[in-house]
């Protein structure tokens, strides 16, 4: 009886620390991706305008990499393809979860670019209480309306600050955008 106590109690952490290894991995080749973007887009800019990118950016592509080696290396080679296999067919909960709120973040950021800041962070927000939170209809109609006019008044009546307001409205703007 101790024994299968003990086996199920090294399997709970076994568990955890794939979903550790499997979550850190993943943020680090997603940071480590739009690190490289980012220095790629650098590498286009005036160098006095690139300099500074170039001071943070290539340090951190080194960074990104030496912590990735070392999360693979603390995990061990026979083990970090198993739970990556794991984390990707959907065994392993939080990773599922994660990526889940990856590709909303990623949509919000197709949205704010489409349709604008404004409408992008409302159509977010109705999806995070509606279909996410379960809340009420009445209610994820309600807050986001309050909650974008609240942006605009801070942001355009306060700041005079002009919150991009999406390729779309550009579109009928007359600017040429494609």
């Amino acid at each position: 009886m101790a024994k299968d106590m003990k086996s199920s109690s090294n399997q709970a952490s076994e568990a955890a620390a794939n979903r550790l290894v499997a979550l850190e991995l993943t943020s680090l080749v997603l940071v480590g991706l739009l690190t490289v973007g980012a220095l790629v887009t650098a590498i286009g800019y005036d160098l006095s305008s690139s300099r500074p990118l170039f001071v943070i950016l290539v340090p951190l592509v080194l960074l990104i990499v030496v912590q990735i080696y070392r999360t693979m290396r603390v995990a061990g080679r026979g083990q970090i393809f198993p739970v990556i296999n794991a984390a990707f067919s959907g065994r392993i909960t939080d990773f599922a979860v994660a990526s889940r709120f990856l590709v909303m973040l990623l949509a919000l950021l197709l949205c704010i670019y489409i349709l604008g800041h404004y409408a992008g962070l409302i159509l977010a927000m109705f999806y995070l209480i509606r279909i996410h939170g379960g809340e009420s209809l009445k209610l994820a109609l309600v807050v986001p309306v309050i909650t974008g006019l609240a942006l605009f008044g801070l942001f355009d009546l306060v700041f005079s600050i002009e919150l991009f307001q999406g390729q779309l409205y550009r579109y009928f703007a007359g600017y040429r955008i494609w």
